[in-house]
């Protein structure tokens, strides 16, 4: 139970120190440094010539000691000033559905004049990505995007996970590392179901063609004009266009046929809401694929029939927030 209190005092510490925005210059309060096992080796092995040159008193092994002891102490300031200057930036990501892979990108620059080596960001320490990044002076390779993927699993609001960065530079004597979050989300999609049949033939069981609430709407469109020809009605000739011109035209039209659809939450009956709304992304994206006009209805917004791209966005973008003020 100690342990336990104990763990979650330094995880509480740790996370108080680390940084969240979505531009983050990583700084000292935020960054950490210790030995690694090739460090901890070489104190030991720093120790034991010291011990065996006070008992020899050999002047070159005190020598050859503090050399090394030397190198030691240079490398911490190397090694943590590697990772200072580095800034971090959030990237545009897009919105993905439920289930898939987000491609998670943001930007790291330095703002040091120094270059670094062997920086490696990831989501944990078991998956990182490594690079060298010049110095601010090079302005042409001094900026660099990072793409880590992650499975989003659930709709709405996704905040990434902390993102870990560490570095051995130079001597592999010394780790340093920071941890840091984007505060930003990025919404997410609920994963599309297609409707069983039978849903769908119980739903539109009114129709000969079982589609959903779907409705044909003949329209006739102006199409320009064209010569008179025998047979041709009188009402479509176009007088001002024949008294311009040498000879007689008629308007011609042609007819359009185009399907809108309306989905209604209330049209899946005792299903749970997050399949509801599943089988309403799924529909979306069939009429969308289908140039198709549609509107949707749900119990707190009414969006009205439209088509395209961002009309697809807005219905979506509504289906992936539903409720979600109501869980937080």
């Amino acid at each position: 139970m100690k342990n336990n209190n104990k763990k979650s005092t330094v995880q509480t510490w740790f996370s108080n120190r680390m940084q969240v925005a979505d531009k983050i210059n990583l700084e000292q309060r935020s960054t950490y440094i210790l030995p690694t096992k090739a460090g901890f080796l070489l104190m030991f092995i720093i120790m034991l010539m010291m011990i065996a040159s006070t008992n020899y008193q050999n002047n070159l092994a005190f020598l050859l000691t503090f050399l090394i002891s030397s190198i030691s102490v240079v490398s911490i300031v190397f090694t943590f000033k590697n990772l200072q200057g580095l800034q971090f930036e959030l990237g545009k990501n897009h919105s993905v559905f439920a289930g898939e892979l987000l491609h998670y990108n943001f930007y790291l620059t330095s703002q040091s004049n120094s270059p670094h080596s062997g920086i490696g960001v990831g989501f944990d320490k078991l998956s990182l990505f490594y690079l060298d990044l010049p110095s601010r002076k090079n302005q042409l390779k001094n900026k660099k995007i990072f793409v880590l993927s992650v499975v989003v699993k659930k709709r709405g609001l996704f905040y990434a996970p902390k993102i870990y960065t560490t570095s051995c530079f130079p001597f592999g004597l010394l780790k340093v590392w920071s941890w840091f979050k984007f505060k930003s989300p990025i919404l997410i999609y609920p994963q599309p179901i297609e409707p069983s049949e039978s849903i769908l033939s119980r739903l539109g069981n009114e129709d000969s063609d079982a589609s959903i609430n779907q409705s044909i709407i003949e329209d006739v469109e102006y199409d320009g004009n064209k010569t008179y020809q025998n047979g041709d009605p009188i009402s479509r000739i176009d007088w001002k266009a024949t008294a311009k011109e040498r000879g007689m035209y008629v308007k011609s039209f042609i007819s359009m046929v185009t399907i809108e659809s309306a989905f209604c939450w209330d049209d899946f009956q005792n299903i749970e809401d997050e399949l509801r709304l599943s089988y309403l992304c799924f529909l979306i994206l069939e009429a969308n694929n289908q140039k198709q006009a549609y509107s949707l209805l749900m119990p707190d917004r009414f969006i009205d029939k439209d088509s395209g791209e961002l009309h697809l966005k807005k219905c979506l973008s509504h289906l992936a927030s539903f409720k979600q003020n109501e869980k937080n």
